[in-house]
């Protein structure tokens, strides 16, 4: 009974000196329209021969608010054996969230480590360190490490995951000359991944005196074309 008692008192003593940490989506999520395009409505353009002339990637995207970025370069280094780390941060280095720990604060992993730290409301260390486990994370919890400068800041930042599974568009209209029938275009597709679908592409002849040439949605003007280059004005798409 003796031991059973000194044995608790351990565990309890233990627990009191650890930094624990629970497993959440802290940051709230939002689906997101992303639409990149090398073009603008009404803008006069030109492209070579090759160049795309309409260049488009469309989709939907989860935004969150799960990364912390650092201000400045800076390191935290400490601890023994198991529980030894040195991180060595630059500036713009983002970090993931992991999670919350008792303190209610945003705590993120360490990159090649079971460890992570947390980040108080001013954007700066708390001073905690942990692990996933109560059983690996350090006795002490900081308070075996440093980092230095000891101002070094963070700030919550946005990731931007694709969601492809609800659609998207990924194509791309190129010039490719003048021919003996016309002005030449090459329409192509790719996968979200921006890899060519082969059976996605479709050869386009226009008569060299088109003022307007329209494919799908798009209307494109023709303000001047030669062999080499083209001058155009997306005016729908």
């Amino acid at each position: 009974m003796k031991k059973l008692s000194v044995l608790l008192s351990c565990i309890m003593l233990i627990s009191g000196c650890t930094t624990s940490m629970k497993k959440t989506d802290v940051m709230q999520s939002k689906i997101e329209d992303v639409d990149y395009k090398n073009y603008s409505i009404g803008e006069v353009q030109k492209a070579y021969v090759g160049a795309p002339i309409i260049s488009r990637k469309s989709y939907k995207a989860i935004i969150k608010k799960n990364m912390y970025q650092a201000q400045n370069d800076f390191s935290l280094k400490g601890g023994i054996a198991t529980t030894s780390i040195s991180l060595n941060g630059a500036t713009g280095d983002t970090f993931r969230v992991a999670g919350i720990n008792e303190n209610d604060n945003p705590v993120v992993n360490i990159p090649g480590s079971i460890f992570m730290f947390g980040i108080d409301k001013s954007g700066q260390w708390d001073r905690t360190v942990m692990s996933p486990s109560f059983w690996t994370s350090p006795i002490g919890s900081g308070e075996q490490y440093e980092l230095l400068p000891s101002d070094t800041s963070f700030v919550a930042v946005e990731s931007k995951i694709p969601f492809s599974e609800a659609g998207y568009i990924n194509h791309e209209i190129i010039y490719t000359g003048i021919g003996a029938n016309g002005i030449s275009l090459l329409y192509r597709e790719y996968t979200f991944e921006n890899m060519a679908r082969s059976d996605f592409k479709q050869e386009l002849v226009y008569p060299i005196s088109s003022k307007e040439i329209r494919f799908r949605n798009y209307l494109i003007s023709i303000n001047s074309v030669s062999a080499s280059e083209i001058e155009y004005t997306v005016k729908a798409e």
